[in-house]
């Protein structure tokens, strides 16, 4: 039984990228629904029994920022030439957009972010990223767009789970889903906090939303990844339309409970 994220096999079949997470795709609730209510573990399981395995939710990290930055991101052309740790589909799109992808190890990433090696780098939330350091030399901090539901995997070998009796089997998908939810509330908790502390220690850090002008030429250029792929791998097109149609279903839902819900808090506290 191993533990990993599912997009880390994306050299060996692309469509694996949709059980971890991919850019403007999912929330984590969005996500972890279409996984156990819809079509998602159908989806998961045929893509991974090619590999003789079965892939299980092992935990998700929520929405992950979109990175820090030496420099504020003002135009499309701010990204021309800057050099970012950015991995995965949200390396390609923004290769398309003129940045200088690079992948370089984690125990290298705060020297190289702080002798200029790199302008920018993404890791994922203030829980894990204020143990790294880099808001000690980044001021620039933005919000997420490229993995909104960062979902872990357990990985089991299918000949062996199918020995267990129907009660072991229920008994081990219990276990993991509990750690998938568990892990969830974790992260939110160590984000939390740990924001707190960078916010005390270096008040000068800003929190920034990419200007609209950036944002569109990211969905552009994703949506232009997203369909090259789809053309050529009947199955990543199947994950990606299933996703997409889930989307357009709990999207509505997403916006009428937590995001109206967090703007009429908002309302009340400027009062």
């Amino acid at each position: 039984m191993g533990h990993t994220a599912s997009y880390y096999w994306k050299g060996k079949d692309i469509t694996t990228v949709f059980f971890t997470s991919v850019p403007f795709g999912m929330t984590s609730d969005e996500q972890m629904a279409w996984l156990y209510y819809d079509e998602g573990m159908k989806l998961q399981e045929k893509v991974y029994s090619k590999f003789n395995v079965y892939s299980f939710p092992g935990g998700n990290t929520g929405v992950q920022m979109g990175g820090w930055f030496r420099k504020e991101i003002k135009t499309v052309d701010d990204l021309k030439g800057l050099k970012m740790r950015i991995p995965g589909l949200a390396g390609e799109v923004f290769a398309k957009l003129g940045v200088n992808v690079t992948n370089i190890a984690p125990g290298e990433l705060y020297t190289s972010l702080d002798r200029g090696t790199i302008d920018a780098l993404e890791w994922v939330g203030p829980g894990m990223d204020i143990k790294m350091g880099f808001h000690k030399i980044a001021p620039y901090y933005y919000a997420g767009w490229h993995e909104p539901a960062s979902d872990m995997q357990f990985l089991i070998n299918k000949a062996e789970f199918d020995k267990l009796s129907p009660q072991y089997k229920a008994v081990l998908k219990a276990a993991m889903q509990t750690v998938s939810a568990d892990m969830l509330a974790d992260n939110f908790d160590a984000s939390a906090k740990a924001w707190e502390q960078m916010k005390a220690e270096f008040p000068n850090i800003k929190v920034m939303i990419f200007p609209e002008e950036v944002l569109k030429a990211m969905k552009k250029a994703n949506d232009e990844v997203m369909a090259g792929y789809a053309a050529q791998n009947p199955e990543f097109k199947e994950v990606y339309d299933s996703q997409q149609a889930y989307i357009k279903k709990a999207r509505e839902w997403s916006k009428m409970s937590t995001q109206y819900y967090l703007q009429t808090t908002e309302m009340v506290e400027q009062k």
